[in-house]
């Protein structure tokens, strides 16, 4: 069913449109960027002055057709949106066809041709991302048999973003800055917090959206990330302290991964089993995804055994490590793993009737 994909904790892929913009370390060895590269007039070219290339109406209709198929299950299937590029960029460039055309919005709906020697007619102008970026909120609406995960590296654009428009049947809520903010039931809206300073960064901006489920996503994990200071409330509280807690979390789920492909960066894997431990107390759900190519052992078992503030967290030190070798190359597959990090875990979709609890 679907797009194919490799990503093993989702069902298929959408791309509303391809090419990026690199912004923050974990950019640095973008599997889309090096596919785009073979194909730019598809995949899209990276950079801010590059190409941002829409997918094609076949593709646009493919969701639709996987909403039927999840009815006919009597489930629900997971759709990662934006695989090769980011849903919150905020890009003023043109938006292309898959066929290399410009793209029009005109009399509501997007439409593409080349540019007529007399102009646009009248009420048309050249389509931008927000255009597209609106025909993919009513793709979600939709489609309500589908969990849509949206992954960002920018949530500072979230509010710029977001539809403000209520829709009859979707829940809304006031947000900070007093607009009012469609609430969609089937979207789970993530960050990506490859090392610390990302993770103090945008996971305060992801706290302050709208999204049904909220998570994570540490990959490629770069360093050591400490994620005990989870909002309970509005307070800042260590989930270890089980005494304290008044409330569930507020985030519901977390990806970690090593990365790989060529120039792969190590990934240390007492830093993997600190999330993983991290998860556990918070009662958080966990996916361990894959190693990576370059997965790193300590030779001191207490950087392991440590239950200190040292463990997987800023600051900790283990002098002599050796690799793990693996077979996979992407270090993917958990039989090869410790048995401790083979963790493979999903968060309950409200919109197939978890209970939302603790949000505020």
């Amino acid at each position: 069913m679907g797009e194919k994909t490799s990503i093993s904790w989702c069902d298929s892929t959408f791309n509303p449109w391809r090419g990026c913009a690199k912004v923050s370390p974990g950019c640095a060895h973008c599997y889309a960027e090096t596919l785009s590269r073979r194909n730019p007039s598809v995949l899209g070219e990276w950079g801010p002055d590059g190409m941002r290339v829409v997918a094609s109406e076949a593709k646009w209709r493919e969701p639709e057709a996987w909403d039927r198929v999840a009815v006919a299950m009597g489930g629900r299937l997971r759709v990662f949106c934006a695989s090769l590029a980011d849903v919150f960029e905020d890009w003023p460039g043109p938006m292309v066809s898959a066929k290399g055309l410009p793209l029009w919005w005109c009399r509501g709906s997007l439409a593409s041709s080349p540019i007529p020697s007399a102009g646009l007619p009248e009420g048309c102008r050249l389509a931008t991302m927000a255009d597209v970026r609106e025909r993919l909120w009513q793709l979600i609406r939709d489609t309500p048999h589908l969990d849509w995960l949206l992954l960002t590296k920018r949530p500072e654009n979230w509010r710029k973003c977001w539809p403000l428009r209520p829709v009859p049947g979707h829940v809304s809520r006031n947000e900070g800055d007093g607009k009012r903010r469609e609430r969609f039931p089937n979207v789970w809206l993530g960050v990506s917090v490859e090392d610390q300073a990302r993770a103090d960064e945008r996971i305060p901006r992801l706290l302050e959206t709208p999204a049904a489920v909220r998570f994570i996503s540490a990959e490629p994990l770069l360093g050591p990330v400490d994620l005990t200071r989870l909002i309970y409330r509005g307070e800042w509280l260590n989930p270890l302290d089980t005494a304290n807690n008044m409330a569930a979390p507020l985030i519901d789920w977390v990806i970690v991964g090593g990365e790989s492909g060529p120039g792969a960066r190590p990934c240390y894997l007492p830093h993997v089993q600190g999330l993983v431990d991290q998860c556990r107390a918070a009662g958080v759900a966990c996916f361990v995804k894959q190693l990576g190519s370059r997965p790193v052992l300590p030779h001191d078992r207490a950087c392991y055994d440590d239950p200190g503030p040292g463990h997987g967290r800023p600051g900790l030190i283990c002098d002599g490590s050796h690799p793990l070798r693996l077979r996979d190359p992407k270090g993917g597959d958990s039989a090869e793993w410790p048995v401790s990090l083979r963790v493979r875990e999903f968060p309950t979709s409200l919109a197939a009737g978890g209970e939302e609890v603790g949000r505020v």
